[in-house]
C-alpha cells in the first residue's frame, strides 16, 4: 500500500507583486530623508546612478547628478572640501564608516549630510560601490542649539561668580577711594590756609628754593596736585559704580528707559584702557538728546563691550590703529543707531555671513570662544533690534546696532544700492533690472550733492554707483567724500567718455570698480555679487 505524502508547494506569485514591492520600497526611500546612489569602483566619486529622492531632499533632478562627474565633489562645502577628499579614500575603505559634511543645494544654501558607503564586488561581473547620503541638518541644529544652550548656562554661571568677585573687588578698592574722598576737603582747606602764610614768607626770603624750585613754583605744583587727587578719585568712583552696576545685573530684570549715550559711556569707563592699548586714536561722536528706548542697561553694556574689545582685536598695530564709536537717531525707523567702526584687517565674505554663529571665531589660538557676538546677537532681538556688519579685507569693519525707540515701530533693512545719475533713462533702466529682474533694493538720486546726507539716513546702503559726468560735483569728488566719511562703502563709477574712465585726479581714491556706458548689466552684476554686501 503506497502512503501519500503531502508535499508543500509553493505558489508562485502573481505577476503584479514584484511591481507592487517596488512601488512600495521606492515610496518607504522617497519617505525617509535618505537618498541612495551607486558609483563606479574603479572611479567613487563619480555617481552612476541615485535615487530620484535626491530632487526632493537637494532639489536636483537625478540627471543632473550623473551627467557630471565631478557634481559631488564641486557641491561639498569650501570650507569641508578638504576634511572630506583629503581622507576619502581611507574612509571609503573602512567598511561602515560614515562622514558628514555640508553639501550645497539647488536654491545655494547647504544641508548636513551624513555620507555612508560600502564596496560590493563582482555583482553581475562588475564591481560598484553602493552608498546614501542622510539629511541630518536638523540633527545638526538641534545639536549646535544644546552646546549654544550649555554654554549660556556656563556664561550665566561665570557671570555670577565673575559677579560676586567684581562687588568684592569694587568694596576693597572703594575703602580707600573713601578714606581718599573724605581726606581731600580737609587737605584743600588746610592749603587754603597755609598759601597765605608761605606767600608772605616767600616776599620775605625770596632766594629760598628746594630741588631747584622756588616757593611760588612749589605753590602751583601744590594746587595742580591736589586738582590731580580729586580728578583721580573721581574716576576711581565712577570705575566703582560701574563694577557695582555689572555685579547686580539681573537677567530677569524689567526693561526701563535707557539713554544710549549713557550706555557708551559707562562702557567706555570700563574697557576705555584697553582700547587705549590696541588704538592710537579713539574717536566718539555722540548725538546728543537722543530719545531714551525701553532695555536693559545691562546687556546693551555687554552688547557694546563686545564690539568695542573686538574692533580693538581687529588692529595689527597701535600706531596705525582707529575706532569710532557713533550715535545718532534714524527718523525714518524710529530707532537709535550705534556704529562701532575699525580700520583693522577685515573680513572676508564667507567668514562674515558666519559671525553671528555660535562658537564661530577666527581667534581660537588666541582664547576666543566665538560666543560674544552670538550672545550680542540675541541680546539685540531681545530688544526687538537688528545688528549688522559690513567689513572689507583690508579696509576694516564696521558694526550697527539698531534699536527701536518704541515696540510698536518694526522695521525692515535689506543690504541696499544707491544709483546716482542725472540721465532718468539710464535710472529707470537699472531699476527694472534690480529690482524688476534680480529682485536686488536700489534706489536712485538725480544730484550727487544728496548722497552723503542720504547715507546718513539710509545706514542700509553698501554700494554706490555713479556717472562720472554729473552736474556739480563729479562722480570724482562725490567718490573722495564718500571713501572719506564711509570707507566700507563700495563705490562704482560709469562713463560714457573713455578719458574719463583713464584719467584720474591725482587727489581722489581708486574707485572699486570702473564701467564704460552704457553700463554692461552683466558685469555690473557679476562686480556686485563678488563684493562682501552688509549682513543685516
Amino acid at each position: 500500500m503506497t502512503s501519500s505524502r503531502k508535499t508543500n508547494i509553493q505558489k508562485p506569485p502573481p505577476d503584479d507583486e514584484p511591481l507592487l514591492f517596488r512601488e512600495q520600497l521606492s515610496l518607504l526611500l522617497e519617505c525617509l530623508p535618505i537618498i541612495p546612489f551607486v558609483c563606479d569602483a574603479k572611479d567613487p566619486l563619480r555617481i552612476l546612478f541615485i535615487h530620484p529622492a535626491v530632487q526632493t531632499i537637494a532639489g536636483y533632478p537625478p540627471e543632473t547628478v550623473t551627467g557630471n562627474p565631478d557634481f559631488w565633489k564641486m557641491h561639498i562645502h569650501p570650507e569641508d572640501q578638504s576634511m572630506v577628499l583629503d581622507n576619502f579614500h581611507e574612509t571609503y575603505n573602512t567598511s561602515d564608516s560614515p562622514f558628514e559634511y555640508r553639501f550645497r543645494i539647488a536654491d545655494g544654501s547647504y544641508k548636513w549630510f551624513r555620507d555612508r558607503r560600502k564596496r560590493l564586488d563582482r555583482i553581475h561581473g562588475a564591481r560598484y560601490t553602493i552608498g546614501s547620503w542622510q539629511d541630518i541638518t536638523q540633527e545638526k541644529q538641534l545639536q549646535m542649539e544644546s552646546e549654544y544652550r550649555l554654554q549660556q548656562v556656563i556664561q550665566a554661571d561665570k557671570l555670577a561668580s565673575l559677579g560676586e568677585v567684581v562687588a568684592g573687588v569694587a568694596h576693597e578698592i572703594n575703602n580707600p577711594n573713601s578714606f581718599i574722598t573724605y581726606n581731600l576737603p580737609l587737605l584743600e582747606e588746610t592749603w587754603l590756609f597755609l598759601k597765605p602764610i608761605i606767600s608772605g614768607f616767600s616776599k620775605t626770603h625770596p632766594e629760598w628754593q628746594s630741588s631747584g624750585l622756588h616757593i611760588p613754583e612749589l605753590c602751583q605744583d601744590m594746587e595742580e596736585m591736589i586738582h590731580a587727587i580729586r580728578i583721580g578719585s573721581d574716576r576711581i568712583t565712577k570705575v566703582v559704580s560701574s563694577l557695582k552696576d555689572f555685579a547686580r545685573m539681573d537677567q530677569n530684570a524689567l526693561t526701563r528707559p535707557v539713554g544710549v549715550n549713557d550706555v557708551i559711556e559707562k562702557t567706555m569707563v570700563i574697557v576705555g584702557g584697553q582700547l587705549r592699548k590696541a588704538a592710537s586714536q579713539i574717536k566718539m561722536e555722540l548725538s546728543p538728546n537722543l530719545p531714551e528706548i525701553q532695555g536693559h542697561l545691562m546687556k546693551l553694556e555687554q552688547v557694546v563691550a563686545n564690539l568695542l574689545l573686538n574692533a580693538a582685536n581687529a588692529l595689527p598695530t597701535k600706531e596705525k590703529g582707529r575706532i569710532s564709536i557713533t550715535t545718532r537717531y534714524i527718523h525714518r525707523i524710529h530707532s537709535v543707531l550705534i556704529e562701532v567702526e575699525d580700520n583693522g584687517a577685515g573680513m572676508k565674505p564667507g567668514i562674515m555671513d558666519r559671525i553671528f554663529e555660535p562658537f564661530f571665531t577666527t581667534r581660537r589660538d588666541t582664547g576666543g570662544t566665538g560666543l560674544g557676538l552670538s550672545l550680542s546677537y540675541g541680546l539685540i532681538k531681545e530688544h526687538s533690534g537688528r545688528i549688522g556688519v559690513l567689513s572689507r579685507p583690508g579696509v576694516g569693519t564696521r558694526f550697527s546696532v539698531y534699536l527701536p525707540v518704541g515696540k510698536d515701530c518694526p522695521f525692515e533693512l535689506r543690504p541696499t544700492i544707491l544709483c546716482v545719475d542725472d540721465d532718468p533713462g539710464v535710472l529707470s533702466m537699472l531699476s527694472k533690472y534690480f529690482v524688476s529682474v534680480k529682485k536686488i533694493p536700489l534706489e536712485t538720486l538725480a544730484r550727487s550733492e544728496e548722497v552723503l546726507g542720504y547715507i546718513e539716513n539710509h545706514p542700509e546702503v553698501d554700494i554706490v554707483i555713479s556717472d562720472i559726468m554729473m552736474p556739480g560735483m563729479n562722480g570724482w569728488e562725490l567718490l573722495t567724500q564718500i571713501k572719506k566719511k564711509y570707507p566700507l562703502i563700495t563705490v562704482i563709477l560709469f562713463s560714457g567718455n573713455s578719458d574719463q574712465l583713464e584719467t584720474k585726479p591725482d587727489h581722489a581714491p581708486r574707485p572699486d570698480y570702473l564701467f564704460p556706458k552704457p553700463v554692461p548689466l552683466k558685469s555690473l552684476l557679476e562686480s556686485i555679487n563678488a563684493i562682501g554686501r552688509q549682513k543685516l
